[in-house]
């Protein structure tokens, strides 16, 4: 028998902040009882069961209860795509460098309102570290996004030859605490995975665009960096989705704002040791254009300039993004530059033009 203790830990494991009120004990299934054209899968590697745990109603908890299939020691199994688990699953990518599951979270975008989210809520979030000469430490001044197991997607200017870039790291959260954890209502302590490190020691691992502020002042400001080895996918570390080439941020959004979120400047104008996330709504660039004395294009965008929700120093290279109807989050946009933190709208790189060269550019 599976205990409600397992269901509980495994929907805490899932969504750090969550909850557990359910009472009732699961009965295991046969491998072989799952439905025509579902496997017996772990439960984390099935998008459409860890949808139904991030809204863990008893209506979902009972779904969830169905659709198991097997527990080894604790480690639960679930029929995957049954008619129990209907719910959309990431689209998969033909492009071969681009992951076939991307944009997953332990939770829900759509519920988070805070400057700070819960841990693990973007696990895409990289941050970039300089060799500081003053002290000879690291000093954290750009973001950036992970796009498949090897790269991490930034801005070109956070990467120019006269950076000392030294350091990414992956699963991050607080710059200060080893590991990350949070005290949940009920007085448990959740803690995250310790933070994936990585070197940068070569030139040859960055990619920077090569009209990169020669179209326009600050024109194509995208980068790839090449990890020095592949990252160990988990909780808290997993991809962002690229958009597909018909992708378009206004008809994407709609009513809705983008999200952006780093360890940049805040309104008391030093550096957040914590991830800080903000929403920003998406503005027509010709709005933007006077309040800046360089020439935008069509490959950038403009977000912000409303109640001081904005990027700032220490953010840019960091994503710009938004889940859909599913909960599955594409990136948007790329930090790039800006006027007054807080007060003018923010220029961002548009990633739908850059696709192809993104994934051109990257290799196994």
């Amino acid at each position: 028998m599976v205990s409600s203790k397992s269901i509980c830990a495994v929907i805490l494991m899932l969504m750090a902040t969550t909850l557990c009120f359910c009472e009732f004990r699961v009965a295991r299934q046969a491998a072989s009882s799952c439905g025509a054209g579902a496997q017996c899968i772990p439960l984390r590697s099935c998008p459409s069961i860890v949808n139904l745990l991030q809204v863990p109603t008893t209506s979902n908890l009972l779904r969830v209860r169905e659709a198991l299939c097997e527990n080894r020691r604790g480690n639960l199994r679930v029929c995957c795509n049954s008619p129990l688990t209907a719910a959309p699953t990431p689209t998969t990518v033909a492009e071969g460098a681009l992951p076939a599951r991307c944009g997953i979270s332990l939770s829900s975008n759509r519920v988070f309102f805070g400057e700070f989210p819960p841990i693990g809520a973007y696990p895409w979030m990289a941050v970039l570290g300089y060799r500081s000469g003053a002290n000879g430490g690291v000093e954290w001044k750009c973001g950036g996004a992970l796009v498949n197991e090897r790269y991490v997607l930034t801005a070109a200017h956070c990467v120019l030859p006269d950076l000392p870039l030294e350091e990414i790291r992956l699963g991050e959260h607080n710059l200060e605490t080893v590991p990350d954890c949070t005290d949940s209502i009920s007085g448990n302590r959740n803690c995250a995975l310790r933070h994936q490190s990585f070197k940068v020691t070569s030139r040859s691992q960055i990619i920077s665009h090569p009209n990169f502020d020669t179209r326009t002042p600050v024109s194509d400001d995208i980068a790839l960096i090449r990890l020095d080895r592949k990252a160990t996918l988990n909780n808290f570390v997993q991809p962002i989705c690229l958009p597909d080439a018909q992708f378009t941020p206004k008809s994407f959004l709609g009513n809705q704002e983008a999200i952006v979120a780093g360890w940049g400047r805040t309104e008391q104008g030093f550096d957040s040791n914590i991830l800080k996330r903000t929403n920003i709504p998406l503005v027509e660039i010709e709005r933007c254009q006077p309040l800046y004395n360089v020439r935008l294009n069509a490959d950038q965008l403009c977000f912000g300039g409303v109640g001081r929700r904005d990027s700032c120093n220490g953010d840019s290279g960091g994503p710009v993004f938004q889940a859909d109807p599913r909960g599955i989050s594409y990136l948007i946009g790329i930090v790039s530059f800006g006027n007054r933190c807080g007060e003018d709208p923010a220029i961002y790189t548009n990633v739908v033009p850059y696709r192809s060269w993104i994934i051109q550019n990257m290799r196994p």
